[in-house]
């Protein structure tokens, strides 16, 4: 249940921001007409996507429920890494258990190890096989290279392939062409000791430009339920390049890399043979670095193909458990129009994944070094029903996976333009969750029960893919040139979810000493279903303001107690809502507001977390056309609250209320 108190008084602060923001509004009514907001929200209607048919589509007519992130609204957030960005999107769940931990899902299954989303980043997909999750701390490019970011919520298997179960992020940075010239951020503030950015771009030859950018961040650690130092500060830096080029009419070329080094500070409690608890401050080292090509010809006005390749090392190096993962991923898709009525979608790839592990006597691997191959191909015809207005979307992604072996990841998209300013979609989808090396592999040591026993969780090499079938309708309107509106509603049917049950104890001897083994198993014996619906609105009243709300309502029932927690339940909040403004001032400031509210959640065998409300503010000037000086306030209702439960072997930390200013100045 939401807390009425907080939900009030963070109703109250925002209404009084809003109320603010229109009342400047009106009394600005002469304000420069070039001074406004970015894109009208006939614009945005028309923004081209990629992530639901794998081809350039407008938004307003994907069927999908899908929502884009622009730059603008990136900016005009204020907020400085890509998982609080995505807070803005509904049914998007995000949590932070610390300075450097997020957990991110979609319409539902929250965790440190959320496994039900795939995430990309030009088309790199940057999940870890450990857990087949992300790790949201090491994800990172410069903001303001971000072009902008496609969220789809529901399945996105057909075409993007397993673990694209709950829902699908494309990060989609600019071509190098749109960020020639010099480019410098830096931010201060009262958490976020320092971030700098710098990035140039040049135009190297006749169609080819490039760019290179470095960046840093230092971030303070936050506090303890009790109000302690939590000693989890951390430092990232990371640099990288991007080059576009353009070979005659019909080629172009991208190749671009990244390559980071981070410091992360963690304490952790570990369990000990005698029940109690070891105490350890830990200096985590991660670094990893990737490189991607994307070649791309217009063979014809029927004909496009598009081959990619990239090569992804990442390393993690932290008390509990040392990783190395090295990916190879190539991939090739043909769009072919030729024939009437069809728009048929095709292609293949394949993926070798090295992965090494390190076992420590608390997270122990049965094998410490594996080679996994994938291979996939999928076919995907878009069917004209009826000229101009009707289309049915049939497809399916074929997979061959080192665990399970073959996969089908069928789907069938109907979408019906009612007219110039409405869609109405529906979809029905089936898509898979194969295991990861951790279900596979491991012996994790979870807790100490009594003297000389330990539960832990087993990996099993018969574990099966997790399966969801699910139905989703929605419809977009813009019953006014200034008014949006876009409702989905789903329903999502769970099988053969992972569920532990407990096997014979057994004996280990390790470096702690002689101790018992109560082993946790994983069986596909699960099942759940989950029903909800989400909403977005936007409003321009007038062409400087721009007000937002969003809204999602998300059920989830579990058929059958899960006491070892391999599904996760209950660490989702059932309700989700923001509302937003963003106004345009005379003199080239801006004045933006964001209130969210979070409703609680209450995960079996651990405290609850209270609902909370929060409140972001960003202040702005622009006293040159190349300069921006920014004030941005964060968690403002609250000196602190909780988000999510404490990550393995990790306190419970509090997000602090966070003050900081930024200066940005493109030469």
């Amino acid at each position: 249940m939401f807390d009425t108190k907080n939900f009030l008084r963070g109703t109250s602060l925002s209404t009084l921001a809003l109320l603010l923001t229109v009342s400047l509004a009106h009394a600005n009514e002469d304000i420069n007409p070039n001074e406004l907001i970015n894109l009208s929200l006939e614009q945005l209607s028309n923004i081209e996507v990629t992530s639901v048919s794998k081809k350039s589509e407008k938004a307003s007519e994907a069927a999908a429920d899908i929502y884009v992130i622009s730059q603008d609204d990136i900016r005009r957030s204020g907020l400085a890494t890509i998982p609080e960005l995505l807070r803005m999107v509904p049914g998007v769940n995000v949590a932070q258990s610390g300075a450097h931990d997020w957990a991110v899902s979609i319409r539902g299954f929250n965790d440190q190890f959320a496994n039900k989303l795939l995430v990309l980043i030009d088309g790199r997909t940057v999940y870890t096989p450990l857990f087949s999750g992300v790790f949201w701390d090491l994800q990172d490019t410069p903001l303001e290279d971000i072009e902008r970011i496609e969220v789809i919520r529901g399945p996105g298997a057909t075409l993007w392939g397993a673990n694209a179960v709950n829902g699908v992020i494309n990060i989609i940075t600019k071509n190098a062409k749109d960020t020639q010239g010099g480019f410098a951020s830096q931010t201060v503030g009262s958490q976020l000791n320092s971030e700098t950015t710098v990035r140039y771009g040049v135009k190297a030859d006749d169609g080819a430009y490039v760019r290179a950018y470095a960046k840093y961040d230092d971030s303070d650690s936050y506090q303890k339920l009790s109000g302690s130092d939590a000693n989890d500060p951390w430092k990232k830096e990371q640099s990288g390049f991007r080059a576009d080029w353009k070979q005659g009419e019909n080629q172009t070329f991208t190749l671009q890399g990244d390559a980071y080094r981070a410091r992360e500070d963690t304490v952790y409690k570990l369990p000990q043979p005698n029940t109690t608890l070891l105490t350890v401050l830990d200096h985590e080292k991660d670094h990893g670095a990737n490189v991607l090509g994307r070649w791309n010809d217009k063979i014809s006005k029927d004909s496009d193909l598009t081959v990619q390749m990239y090569y992804d090392s990442a390393a993690r190096d932290l008390l509990p458990y040392y990783a190395n993962i090295q990916t190879f991923d190539v991939d090739v898709q043909h769009v072919w129009t030729a024939l009437h009525g069809h728009e048929i979608i095709w292609g293949a790839g394949y993926r070798m994944v090295d992965t090494r592990e390190t076992s420590t006597p608390y997270i122990t691997f049965a094998r410490t070094h594996r080679d996994d191959s994938l291979y996939s191909s999928f076919l995907q015809d878009k069917i004209t029903l009826n000229p101009n207005d009707l289309f049915l979307t049939l497809g399916t992604k074929l997979e061959h996976n080192a665990f399970t072996g073959m996969e089908l990841e069928p789907s069938a998209r109907l979408t019906w333009l009612v007219d110039s300013s409405q869609t109405l979609w529906g979809a029905v989808s089936h898509s898979v969750r194969t295991p990861s090396v951790t279900l596979a592999d491991i012996q994790f040591v979870s807790s100490s029960l009594a003297n000389n026993l330990f539960a832990a969780r087993v990996g099993s090499h018969t574990t099966q893919s997790e399966e969801l079938d699910a139905y989703e309708v929605g419809y977009r309107v813009q019953p006014l040139k200034n008014v949006s509106v876009d409702v989905s509603t789903f329903y999502n049917d769970y099988s053969r979810l992972i569920l532990g049950v407990q096997g014979n104890v057994y004996g280990v001897t390790t470096s702690l000493g002689t101790y018992n083994i109560a082993p946790v198993l994983p069986i596909n014996s699960g099942t759940a279903s989950s029903y909800g619906f989400e909403t977005s609105v936007k409003w321009n009243p007038k062409s400087y303001l721009e007000l937002s709300a969003n809204y999602s309502l998300t059920e989830l029932k579990f058929d059958q107690p899960d006491p070892y927690g391999f599904t996760f339940a209950n660490k989702s909040p059932k309700q989700q809502f923001n509302l937003s403004s963003a106004l345009q001032l005379p003199y080239d400031v801006e004045f933006d507001n964001s209130l969210y509210s979070v409703g609680a959640i209450a995960p079996a065998g651990v405290a609850a977390i209270a609902s909370y409300v929060r409140l972001d503010s960003r202040l702005s000037w622009k006293p040159l056309d190349r300069l921006e000086l920014s004030l941005v306030g964060q968690n403002l209702l609250q000196s602190q609250h909780r988000e999510f439960s404490n990550f393995l072997y990790q306190n419970q930390v509090e997000v602090p209320r966070t003050v900081y200013g930024n200066i940005s100045w493109k030469f």
